[in-house]
């Protein structure tokens, strides 16, 4: 008897449906491919509507300024990854809107290109819209080099209801390194960033437009005869060693804002006026600033480890050589800027037209209410402590040539504007802002 064989009739039906087979999971492959290569370029035009719709929440730029960044961007970032593609733009400062427009030509797919499905250009559109302002916390004026604002070591900055803004146009002009963090409701430099995706929240734009200093036209107090010539305040000597790092501990826990005078203090009370060639606040001195104006021309004011400075409604103006000032670190110091006059709303201020860079420094351990706005357009603000900063203040805003932290303090800036009669310096106070994608 014959057996019959099988072995041809399932080679035949193989070599039958084996295209048919084929045909259907490479046309599956070209659809899906197809579908990633839309959803990519939809993508795209999502993320570049929004990047520019962020412009105008600084108003500072205009409508071509605001399309010319989106066509920088897509090529900076989208090129690579998406190959050639066209771009259109539509800024509309009226409507406060950024259109973003790609086509691509469709990949070639492995069976199903003659399809017209695969032939006809892939389009993707949106459009981001602008509503409000973003608050403005962190300013920094110096326009060429590099780590005009830098964080370095531990150190945090956190400001979550307003921008942090870098007028360098060095590819590093925001340094976030170590295990810093810059987190704000926006962070923009107008050249590049440097730091991992850890070191920043939400990740820092670039190329963004010079943000002109909002503080450019306010005035300067009167600088006259001077009043007083090398104060130097109290008489101890600052601890050091062991008993200096435990007193860092103990002087961080003292009640800053208590205004009366600390207990084992010498108290010294100073009145507004022009404080030439110094003022040195020495660990056993508590002094008191009445409300008003302070120049301090030609010398350093310091507060030496175990100081305190204490003052309402004054203002701190900083002029001539060597007029800097410095919290050292187991310092105590409390302050709120004016409500009135020449100085309302600024706490610290530096002359203008200051040939050089000087550097003002806040290393203390118990500097919690820094209320009002810290302006030092030629100078270096450099923090370095570990300890919270400023986060008892109702709001702080910081406008320098340079803004450096490092250590492990946590600066924090705050925009409770309504919780304080400081008022805020046009150009930086409240407004709030969003952007979003229309539907």
């Amino acid at each position: 008897m014959f057996r019959s064989n099988d072995r041809g009739n399932v080679a035949l039906f193989f070599a039958l449906t084996a295209p048919v087979l084929i045909g259907v999971a490479g046309g599956a492959v070209d659809f899906q491919n197809l579908r990633l290569q839309r959803a990519a370029l939809q993508e795209a035009a999502d993320a570049l509507a929004m990047r520019g719709a962020r412009e105008f929440l600084l108003d500072s730029a205009g409508e071509q300024q605001i399309e010319a960044l989106v066509r920088s961007t897509a090529g900076a970032q989208y090129e690579e990854s998406l190959g050639a593609f066209v771009l259109e733009t539509d800024a509309d400062a009226n409507d406060r809107s950024v259109t973003a427009s790609l086509t691509q030509s469709p990949r070639r797919g492995l069976f199903l290109h003659n399809l017209a499905a695969f032939q006809a250009p892939i389009a993707a559109s949106a459009t981001a819209v602008a509503r409000g302002a973003t608050n403005v916390c962190v300013v920094a004026l110096e326009e060429k080099d590099g780590g005009a604002v830098r964080a370095e070591g531990s150190a945090r900055l956190l400001a979550s209801k307003c921008s942090i803004l870098s007028n360098s146009t060095s590819a590093e002009g925001v340094e976030a390194t170590e295990f810093s963090r810059l987190k704000a409701a926006l962070i923009c430099s107008a050249g590049g960033v440097r730091g991992g995706s850890s070191n920043f929240d939400p990740q820092a734009l670039t190329d963004c437009p010079i943000f002109e200093d909002p503080l450019r036209d306010r005035l300067e107090p009167e600088v006259g005869a001077c009043d007083h010539d090398k104060l130097d305040l109290g008489g101890a000597a600052p601890a050091t060693g062991l008993i200096g790092q435990a007193l860092t501990t103990a002087l961080s826990l003292i009640d800053g804002s208590d205004e009366n005078t600390l207990i084992g203090y010498t108290r010294y009370d100073l009145t507004p006026g022009v404080y030439c060639g110094g003022v040195r606040i020495r660990a056993d001195a508590d002094v008191h600033l009445a409300p008003g104006v302070y120049v301090f021309n030609g010398g350093a004011l310091e507060v030496d480890l175990g100081g305190r400075l204490y003052g309402k409604g004054a203002g701190l103006f900083f002029t001539g050589e060597n007029a800097v000032f410095t919290f050292k670190p187991q310092s105590i110091v409390h302050l709120t800027a004016p409500a009135e006059g020449v100085m309302a709303g600024m706490l610290i201020m530096e002359d203008r037209d200051r040939a050089t860079t000087e550097t003002h420094s806040i290393l203390s351990s118990n500097a919690r209410t820094l209320l009002g706005t810290i302006y030092l357009p030629k100078g270096r603000l450099n923090i370095d402590s570990v300890m919270p900063i400023a986060d008892e203040s109702a709001y702080t805003a910081i406008v320098a040539r340079f803004i450096r932290i490092s250590g492990s303090p946590q600066l924090v800036l705050n925009t409770d504007y309504a919780m304080t009669d400081v008022p805020v310096p046009e150009g930086i106070g409240p407004s709030g802002g969003q952007v979003f994608l229309r539907e």
